[in-house]
């Protein structure tokens, strides 16, 4: 454990979290690495989440009020009164394990190279059922690879330079949802990124999240973008297959199913195999199909469930 500190501004924020504030407040409160700001922007929320936030007694929160402007609007606003040069995120629905800062401060101050710093994540469905681990490669090369088709970092789990951030305008107010990929990929160029491959954070999965309701157009013109940019054969009959590949699976999980099999070539990877007969389903059923994160749950199938269980209920108790 290093006794070095880096200027941390933990950042959460919050729309009509009533059901879930107090847990997730709670556990950043008993981080084992105390000294922080705790910067808490309430976007316009319609419930009693202000007045849960304001009968915790704490003199790191700070509590602000704005009218409804959207997640990304919200952290913007966070960022911008921040006093820390590190913004370690929080949602207002997700749990951080007390260690989760300590272990962040000192990698950050072993790695001063390091922009941007993510974890592993356990993911549960209330009230306590625990459903998988998301489990990213570590290191820059790896993590930018992976970006060509889904965002390693897990929001809740990720603390990043604010400067760097700030300087390019922080995140795309009119994106929508799937602010945090979009801001991932437009400065992968740009910044330095790891994952500890450790679970820091509980996320929890609920149906009515934004990324759930959440359209995937603007994401999937991202993520084609970013590969047409790269490179000279996109929009012809691709010979290389390893772009075929990338454009099926973008196809798949942020396009148009019927387009995905225009980049299907007998492909001897059994995933792939059957995401092609995926294809064929109704709507309905491929898009739940699509969002279940089987490949997780499947990676996950020998995991220590009793002992995250019990963490996880560790946490949703806090005094």
């Amino acid at each position: 454990m290093s006794d070095r500190k880096i200027n941390i501004t933990v950042l959460m924020t919050v729309f009509n979290d009533e059901k879930y504030v107090g847990q997730s407040v709670k556990s950043i409160l008993n981080q084992t690495y105390s000294d922080f700001e705790f910067l808490i922007i309430d976007d316009g929320s319609e419930d009693d989440s202000g007045k849960i936030i304001n009968s915790i007694k704490d003199q790191r929160i700070i509590y602000k009020k704005i009218k409804h402007s959207g997640l990304a609007a919200a952290l913007n606003f966070g960022m911008k009164n921040a006093k820390g040069d590190w913004i370690a995120r929080a949602d207002a629905d997700d749990l951080s394990v007390n260690r989760r800062l300590q272990i962040q401060n000192d990698y950050l101050i072993k790695h001063p190279q390091t922009d941007v710093l993510g974890s592993h994540s356990v993911y549960f469905a209330d009230p306590g059922k625990i459903l998988f681990q998301l489990n990213p490669p570590s290191g820059d090369k790896k993590i930018k690879e992976f970006m060509d088709l889904h965002n390693p970092i897990n929001h809740s789990s990720v603390i990043f330079r604010k400067e760097k951030i700030l300087k390019v305008g922080g995140y795309d107010e009119k994106f929508g949802v799937y602010e945090d990929f979009e801001l991932w990929l437009r400065m992968k160029n740009k910044l330095s990124f790891n994952i500890i491959p450790e679970s820091l954070v509980y996320t929890r999965l609920r149906m009515d999240s934004m990324t759930s309701k959440g359209s995937r157009s603007k994401i999937y013109d991202t993520l084609v973008n970013n590969i047409r940019g790269r490179s000279s054969a996109f929009g012809k009959n691709p010979g290389d297959k390893t772009l075929a590949e990338k454009l099926f699976w973008i196809e798949y999980f942020y396009g148009d199913k019927n387009r995905a099999r225009n980049y299907y070539s007998n492909a001897k990877d059994f995933r792939q195999i059957l995401a092609f007969y995926n294809t064929y389903l109704p709507e309905k059923y491929f898009n739940k199909i699509t969002g279940m994160r089987l490949r997780q749950r499947i990676e996950s199938f020998k995991m220590n469930r009793k002992d995250f269980k019990k963490e996880l209920n560790i946490l949703q108790n806090l005094k």
